[in-house]
């Protein structure tokens, strides 16, 4: 085999991992907007069938997603050849984007109380939606034609795992019988009430109809709550991996992988019920009633059964043949990745921007954590976005003056102030850092983390065209006019936000520099905030 060869079987990491990234977070927005964001409860409206199959369709996603994980181990070999061209090229990624934009549309029609009226539109958004997100990632990562080889030699191994994965949830409910969940839910109640009174809580339990809790906030261990779904899920994995790895493992040793999975999701369990209490009693219990029925707890335990399967792959107790540490390349430079530096810190951002109106009815107040977790992200990839940030002192004047000119077309429309400050009840100096916080955020981060998304990512992926060639004037517009809506739709005042993102673009096509770009948003905001701070009405920002 030729070096060139060797290096085209070799799976691009880094791609990956931004796909398996951007993957998270665009089903943690969607679960958690879906679950909590908005005002619409499922059970009030649609079927229980219907809200049945929206909740599980995802947490089959996951289990799909988790099994290929599973199933990778296996056949390492099939991987690295679908993966050896991925990231290459990026034009699928613009499917992911309308999968994604597609899957969250419904937010602007479901309403409490408008009974199952929407409800064909809203799965037929989340069917296409899901299928864009998931094929878009699936073309970056291999070509079609990788893909076909892929399934072709894969064979009817692959089939039995995903519809293993795809099943796992109904499985899991479905295997409920087979347990003594009134012995379950009892020793769940037990443990959660013995470590909540363990962590200083006067709590009230009554062992007889299984409920805890403190004044207002009272819970029910009623049997569904007792994480038998997620024992059963855990056992389905285990006996997957038993399965594929049978010629591998040795037997009857393997089989107490059952009593440790079930023991660490029951223990985890308890943490997990533990936990949703203390928010309850501590001021935020829809969060905290929220969380019991969520998908975070489909996550949890399938991320449980997936370390209990790597951890029995290292231990040589386990495995026929001695674990030896395969050779391997040290882990690629994932903080000077370019594709990473306009990614993942935008990500963080959106994530943040969900989950803050998940856990508040305030979302401001976390305005400094979501500033400090974005920092945190910009400093991961300071290394890949630092030639950007050097751009910025050779800046043209034409970004200030655009710049100026938004900020005071955003300034200059009149906004009725909110009823309550956004920083809640803080006073004194934990209000002047409030405020500095939200500066260093609106003036500072935000506008580079949304310029090296929209203008510099997003929009040359749309453009299509290569570093050295122009783009057709169509392809040039349909970019900067596609990007432009997206950037609006994350605004309140997605008019003005429209033309600044039109603007902003047109500045960095101009000086062929997204430096410029970022220079612009950042003046605008500069005197947006500036005229939040002297007239009081930071509704304006």
């Amino acid at each position: 085999m030729t070096d060139a060869t060797a290096m085209s079987s070799r799976p691009r990491l880094r791609p990956l991992a931004l796909a398996a990234i951007l993957l998270a977070a665009e089903f943690a927005v969607i679960g958690i907007t879906f679950k909590h964001g908005i005002d619409f409860r499922c059970l009030d409206n649609w079927p229980a069938g219907a809200c049945r199959s929206a909740s599980r369709s995802l947490a089959a996603l996951y289990c799909v997603i988790a099994v290929l994980g599973l199933y990778a181990l296996l056949r390492p070999t099939l991987f690295r050849d679908l993966l050896a061209e991925a990231g290459r090229d990026a034009r699928p990624l613009g499917f992911n984007v309308i999968g994604f934009a597609l899957a969250m549309a419904p937010l602007l029609f479901m309403q409490q109380g408008q009974g199952a009226a929407m409800m064909g539109p809203a799965f037929a958004c989340w069917a296409i939606g899901m299928t864009l997100i998931l094929g878009g990632l699936a073309g970056w990562l291999a070509p079609l034609r990788r893909w076909r080889a892929f399934l072709s030699r894969a064979g009817v191994t692959l089939l039995v795992v995903l519809a293993a994965g795809a099943l796992a949830p109904v499985l899991a409910v479905s295997l409920q019988p087979l347990w003594q969940l009134g012995t379950i839910a009892d020793a769940t109640f037990r443990a959660v009430t013995w470590l909540v009174d363990a962590m200083g809580y006067d709590i009230v339990a009554d062992p007889v109809l299984k409920h805890i809790g403190q004044g207002d906030f009272v819970i029910s261990v009623a049997p569904v709550c007792s994480g038998i779904e997620g024992i059963a899920l855990v056992t389905i994995f285990v006996s997957l991996y038993l399965w594929l790895f049978r010629t591998e493992l040795r037997f009857p040793r393997a089989l107490l992988l059952y009593p440790v999975g079930i023991a660490t999701s029951a223990a985890l369990n308890v943490v997990r019920i533990s936990v949703l209490l203390i928010i309850g009693i501590e001021g935020q219990p829809e969060l905290a009633v929220g969380g019991f029925h969520s998908h975070a707890g489909w996550v949890m335990f399938t991320a449980v059964a997936l370390g209990l399967i790597a951890a029995a792959r290292g231990i040589g107790w386990f495995n026929r043949h001695p674990v030896t540490a395969a050779a391997s390349r040290p882990l690629p430079p994932l903080r000077q990745d370019p594709v990473a530096g306009r990614i993942l810190p935008f990500a963080v951002f959106m994530l943040t921007a969900v989950v803050a109106p998940a856990i508040s009815q305030n979302p401001a107040l976390f305005y400094p954590i979501r500033v400090l977790l974005l920092a945190a992200a910009v400093a991961l990839v300071w290394p890949a976005i630092r030639p950007t940030i050097a751009q910025l002192r050779r800046v043209s004047p034409l970004s200030w003056i655009v710049g100026a000119a938004v900020g005071a077309l955003w300034v200059a429309i009149p906004v009725q102030a909110a009823e309550a400050p956004p920083y809640g009840a803080l006073s004194g100096g934990l209000v002047l850092l409030w405020l500095v916080f939200r500066g260093i955020g609106t003036v500072l981060l935000v506008p580079l983390v949304e310029e090296l998304f929209f203008r510099d990512y997003l929009e040359s992926r749309i453009r299509g065209a290569a570093p050295d060639e122009p783009a057709p004037l169509w392809r040039v517009i349909l970019a900067a006019v596609v990007t432009a809506g997206f950037f609006a739709a994350l605004h309140d005042r997605w008019a003005e936000a429209l033309i600044a993102g039109l603007l902003f673009s047109w500045v960095a096509r101009r000086s062929g520099r997204i430096a410029d770009a970022v220079a612009a948003h950042a003046i605008a905001n500069l005197i947006v905030f500036a005229a939040a701070i002297l007239t009081g009405n930071l509704a304006i920002i």
